[in-house]
């Protein structure tokens, strides 16, 4: 009992607390994806076309999941797995059609922890149009889209526009929303900015 009310007791048992509670907030405010006004914010680190996506079932997205396990196989002739339940979203209405789509995706390793399967350009282009730039990262090195995906840049971004700006950083603030996105897909970074007509 005289253990039970000795300062040393309370003071251990204290520390602990804080501890716990230290650790608790660390790891709940990690993860994955940030929120950044509404949006799901995802840091995009592979951005490759698709020669075919293929599943033994009916494969689809449902709700910002995989329903299904998947195989993509990219145009460079690596493997990806989607697994049941993978977090994304899929605009390419024929994922299974020989380059019908391209891929951009949040990976860890092999493994993908969200991916965006989107059409792949017309005819011959190597040219993907994404949404407008809503704010340069990282010193330039980085975009969020306007959907909120992180794309990476090359090093000299192309403005495409009759009005000249001084910089890209002039650019997304002069056009704000009023422009495309266009990622090189040999490259797999943005290289270029289009004002809409």
């Amino acid at each position: 009992m005289r253990q039970f009310l000795s300062p040393r007791y309370w003071a251990t048992l204290f520390a602990l607390f804080v501890l716990v509670l230290t650790l608790y907030l660390a790891l709940g405010r990690s993860g994955p994806s940030e929120t950044v006004a509404g949006l799901d914010v995802r840091r995009i680190d592979l951005i490759a076309g698709t020669s075919t996506v293929r599943s033994d079932t009916v494969w689809s997205v449902v709700n910002g999941r995989a329903v299904g396990d998947a195989t993509a196989v990219l145009d460079d002739g690596r493997v990806l797995a989607i697994a049941d339940g993978t977090s994304g979203v899929s605009t390419c209405l024929f994922p299974e059609a020989l380059n019908a789509c391209v891929m951009l995706a949040d990976t860890l390793g092999d493994g993908i922890v969200w991916f965006a399967l989107v059409p792949a350009p017309e005819g011959d282009s190597r040219e993907l149009e994404l949404p407008a730039i809503d704010e340069l990262l990282d010193g330039v090195t980085h975009a969020r889209l306007v959907n909120g995906w992180e794309v990476p840049l090359l090093d000299k971004v192309k403005r495409r526009c009759d009005e000249e700006t001084p910089s890209l950083t002039s650019f997304v603030q002069r056009f704000a929303g009023a422009h495309r996105t266009i990622v090189d897909l040999d490259r797999a970074q943005v290289s270029a900015v289009v004002c809409d007509e």
